[in-house]
């Protein structure tokens, strides 16, 4: 979800960013997750445009349900996602269990006693936070990151891009950019590392790697395969992992390995593994619409075809 630049999105910036993140430091572990939330309600009653293209984007993957409290739930959990750089350093020193719940630890050790697993995930929950959790465990984690595009920033908001990107220095992992080689992924993966793979795409920026045309919620949507293609080259198993917000907190569930039929050319393998993709990301998405990223972008120019 992305908000346009005003001058007064620069006060909210030096007030959030500022006294509002140093007293939620000083307060218990797990506590400006709820904070922050509650902001993104009180951003939903007031961001009137928003809040309407988000819903006819709803309405237009799920024309049967009442979408308003998906929306609320959008706004919610955006906010959260928006500032969970301020918890990276809490998590690296143990305090992972404060904010995350990962269900399915099993599966990914298992996994991992024959090589490496590539993690594919769509943008849900608070997007970092099972990187940040699984590395802080002692696991030798990666992502691949890269495609987004900042704007036209004030300098405000340039100052807190880079406290933002200073804060992300203390995820316990490696971050490789998408749009550049990936042949160092491969032989971590080769090594028995874990590498978490988006199959959704950036939001609001250009998109980086193969897209192949899927149905997703009944619209045509370009869902990338970079994730079947790592496993593919290196060998490493491929499991689903999505985040999404329950009563208790949040919960990154790993799901078991998806079976990807080796034998095939590269060109056919992706195809079969653009439909593993589809099925899931349709299976997530309704389940736990409210916890996705991109329904302010889910229309035709964007990331529908």
């Amino acid at each position: 979800m992305v908000f346009g630049e005003s001058p007064l999105k620069d006060v909210y910036r030096r007030v959030v960013w500022g006294p509002y993140r140093r007293a939620l430091g000083r307060l218990p572990a797990g506590t400006e997750l709820r904070a922050n939330r509650a902001l993104g309600r009180l951003a939903h009653a007031g961001a009137r445009g928003k809040r309407a293209r988000v819903e006819a984007n709803l309405k237009r993957a799920f024309p049967d349900r009442d979408v308003g409290p998906i929306v609320r739930a959008t706004f919610e959990n955006h906010f959260a996602d928006q500032y969970i750089s301020w918890t990276f350093a809490r998590i690296a020193a143990g305090e992972g269990a404060s904010y995350l719940r990962v269900e399915g630890m099993d599966r990914l050790e298992r996994a991992l006693e024959d090589g490496g697993a590539v993690l594919m995930h769509p943008h849900m929950g608070c997007a970092q936070l099972p990187l940040c959790v699984l590395g802080a465990r002692g696991l030798r984690v990666h992502q691949v990151g890269g495609g987004g595009v900042e704007g036209e920033l004030s300098s405000e908001g340039q100052r807190v891009t880079a406290l933002r990107r200073r804060l992300e220095q203390d995820v316990p992992a490696t971050i490789w950019d998408g749009a550049r080689s990936l042949r160092g992924l491969v032989r971590a993966l080769e090594g028995g590392d874990v590498v978490l793979s988006a199959v959704d795409g950036t939001g609001g920026g250009r998109e980086l790697g193969r897209r192949l045309p899927r149905q997703v919620l009944g619209q045509t949507m370009m869902v990338p395969v970079g994730a079947v293609f790592l496993a593919l080259k290196s060998g490493a198993q491929l499991l689903p992992l999505h985040t999404f917000f329950s009563r208790d907190g949040y919960v990154s569930r790993i799901g078991n390995p998806l079976s990807i039929d080796r034998s095939l050319p590269t060109r056919q393998a992706l195809e079969a593994g653009a439909d593993l993709v589809a099925a899931h990301l349709h299976g997530w998405l309704s389940a736990h619409p409210g916890d996705w990223h991109f329904w302010d972008e889910f229309e035709p120019g964007r990331f529908l075809a």
